[in-house]
């Protein structure tokens, strides 16, 4: 509905009230381009922590393997001094402790992380000795740029993000899922530039000269018109040995990728100022604890000399990760909604959650439990227009609550154009066998409640060494379990001129 009615106003539309991310005050803005045709080839970098403070890299030949480990090494020595200035403050004792802060890489789209994703894999494997020896800082940030991809994958983190999906998650516009991960414009539609309508400022982002595209591919335009003729220039110059020549060839070079690259960096810390005039949620701040966490964990495991993340998971590891992304998944849903009202009523409308006025309450109803103790379980009948598609048994919470209020659904019934849905409440009630007064919801309260993720054992699976044999390799096959191919140092760029 809401894009529905953005198309009709020709207007963004709020779908929440509060920002479910963790905004950083000092976040690492790195917009990556990629070399057309190349994969894994990186053609520039622009980079800084401040709108006016950037450095832009450009790799000139993308092809030549010395220059683009030297680009990653340029890199890689912004990046790791950004992370390692997080590194300095821990809070707790002893092996509780972790860092009171963590570092935020901030990309125009989901593009930019699939680019960092290539980099870090060309990365990591490298060695610093022997042939095709890279500078040390290359391997080390290869293996944190890993890390910081891999928890873009769990939903709820704030440690690598695309500002057009953070966008998007708070404004509605009147285009396509797909047309959201163009930067430009998704901001003709939420900030369109002072005095231009969104249709006009819709037509000049699908104009590559006026909003060159935030990346990591440049626009084939550019690439034919601009970019080839420019790498040719500089690969003639470098062929001759002329300095003179070699240094126009590069200037021109950067000239041409700045052109293209600075109207995305204004335009991502207009949006980044933007979701700052939107309130964090109550939540995010717990989420943000367990990246600190998870951050500490893995600067531990550096500073012991960890082995670089595997190219691809084995079949245990690959379950691991996907029970770990679905559990994320399912807190970070219900953390918004129990924040969120806006977010709240969208799970209503689909029968996912429920509010509605109490009509009965039995304050007083006492069970007995396995253990033969007699525990306070209170009835609460509530008469909902909404529908609900919630079984009997399904565990709930409540954000009209007091903390700590949980309940289970006993019975739905439909009743004419509404539903009674009774439900048992089993926590938040205090210790004593009667309830502490506010915490059993009265006739006339008007409450939600929406389905509990709840705790849940981490599911037990099979060491590596039991992998069932229908997951394992066939003889034929390589071997997955070795952290760091032997002939890591050779892959295919390795061998290039």
């Amino acid at each position: 509905m809401a894009h529905v009615e953005a198309m009709e106003t020709m207007e963004a539309v709020r779908k929440t009230e509060f920002r479910h991310r963790r905004l950083s005050g000092r976040p690492l803005v790195i917009i990556p381009l990629t070399m057309a045709g190349e994969a894994g080839a990186p053609l520039a970098a622009m980079v800084g922590t401040a709108k006016r403070d950037m450095t832009l890299l450009v790799v000139p030949q993308p092809r030549n393997r010395d220059q683009r480990f030297a680009f990653a090494a340029d890199l890689g020595r912004i990046v790791m001094g950004y992370i390692d200035s997080y590194r300095q403050d821990r809070r707790g004792d002893g092996e509780r402790s972790h860092y009171s802060d963590a570092p935020q890489i901030i990309v125009p789209n989901p593009g930019g992380v699939k680019a960092l994703a290539d980099l870090g894999r060309m990365c990591r494997f490298r060695s610093t000795s022997g042939p095709y020896a890279v500078p040390d800082v290359v391997p080390e940030f290869g293996m944190w740029l890993t890390f910081l991809v891999d928890t873009a994958e769990q939903a709820g983190t704030s440690m690598l993000l695309p500002v057009t999906a953070m966008l998007a998650e708070h404004w509605a516009t009147g285009q396509s899922t797909l047309e959201d991960q163009n930067l430009a414009s998704l901001m003709a539609w939420i900030a369109p530039p002072d005095g231009l309508s969104v249709e006009q400022a819709l037509a000049d982002a699908e104009n590559p000269d006026i909003c060159p595209p935030a990346g990591p591919a440049t626009s084939p335009e550019f690439d034919n018109r601009h970019l080839a003729p420019a790498i040719r220039q500089f690969d003639a110059a470098h062929t001759i040995g002329d300095p003179h020549e070699l240094t126009t060839a590069q200037a021109k070079l950067r000239d041409l990728v700045a052109e293209q690259v600075k109207p995305t960096w204004r335009m991502m810390w207009t949006a980044i100022s933007l979701l700052r005039s939107v309130p964090e949620a109550p939540r995010t701040a717990k989420r943000f604890e367990r990246d600190c966490v998870s951050f500490t964990s893995y600067s531990d495991y550096r500073d012991a000399g960890g082995f670089p993340q595997r190219k691809r998971d084995t079949a245990i590891g690959a379950a691991q990760r996907l029970s770990r992304l679905e559990r994320a998944l399912a807190d970070f849903e219900a953390d918004m909604a129990f924040d969120d009202p806006f977010v709240l009523a969208d799970r209503r409308s689909a029968g996912e959650a429920f509010a509605g006025t109490v009509e009965e309450s039995e304050p007083g109803r006492m069970v007995t439990t396995a253990k033969n103790r007699r525990v306070p379980r209170p009835y609460v009948t509530l008469r909902t227009d909404d529908p609900v598609r919630l079984a009997a048994g399904t565990k709930l919470i409540s954000p009209s609550m007091p903390t700590g209020h949980k309940t289970v659904i006993a019975s739905v019934h439909p009743d004419g154009d509404t539903t009674l849905v009774t439900v048992e409440v089993t926590g938040g009630m205090g210790r004593s066998r009667t309830p502490n007064p506010g915490t059993v919801p009265e006739p006339g309260q008007h409450l939600a409640y929406l389905p509990d993720p709840g705790w849940r054992p981490t599911p037990v699976f099979p060491a590596s060494d039991h992998t069932p044999w229908t997951h394992s390799p066939g003889p034929d096959e390589p071997d997955t379990d070795s952290a760091v191919p032997e002939d890591a140092a050779a892959e295919e760029w390795g061998h290039e001129d």
